[in-house]
């Protein structure tokens, strides 16, 4: 049993329907082989929730402190510890403009 609870945003359980959806269209399997590493590497979070790295705030500053990410090539996962829960917030394509994706308004 983890250590913490691990919960997707409603902004990041939508990144990943989206993520689904465009790798689907091309290659179902390979779609799901994606989610699974995306939500296998979160529930990884749940027993280490510090592996990711903490985000510098004058790198991010439209983000709270205490901000992490994990890289799960080819995307990265953003998340914050508070308590005994990780929330995850965004999942972005690495190649996607990272202080701009976490900017967007839901």
């Amino acid at each position: 049993m983890s250590k913490y609870t691990v919960e997707f945003t409603r902004r990041a359980n939508m990144q990943l329907r989206n993520i689904f959806s465009y790798i689907a269209a091309d290659n179902v399997t390979a779609a799901l082989k994606m989610i699974d590493a995306l939500e296998d590497n979160a529930a990884r979070l749940g027993f280490a929730p510090f592996i990711g790295v903490e985000l510098l705030q004058d790198e991010y500053p439209m983000l709270t402190p205490g901000y992490r990410m994990l890289a799960v090539n080819p995307f990265n996962m953003y998340y914050r510890v508070v308590g005994d829960t990780v929330y995850i917030t965004h999942v972005v394509h690495h190649r996607r403009n990272q202080a701009k994706a976490l900017a967007e308004r839901e």
